[in-house]
């Protein structure tokens, strides 16, 4: 198994966590109540922290993601710079 399957595993297992987080919101008993957290509903606040939470793990995936294009047009830089 290569290094990149390795790495993309690694990384879907970290998004899969907010994003599990997120959809088992209805079937969470402490959620889904009429109590307030931070004098708003509860639902409301766990849906905005896991909401957060996944876009925080997909710029952390984004910016640790290979990008093959990027390598290409540093080396089209290089080979432009030595013409």
């Amino acid at each position: 198994m290569s290094v990149m399957s390795v790495m993309s595993q690694r990384h879907l297992a970290f998004l899969a966590v907010p994003t599990a987080g997120f959809f088992a919101t209805p079937f969470l008993p402490f959620v889904n109540t009429t109590r307030l957290w931070l004098g708003l509903p509860a639902v409301l606040v766990w849906s905005v922290v896991w909401t957060v939470g996944t876009t925080v793990a997909l710029a952390w995936y984004e910016a640790r993601a290979p990008h093959p294009e990027d390598a290409q047009d540093a080396q089209d830089a290089e080979e432009g710079a030595a013409a």
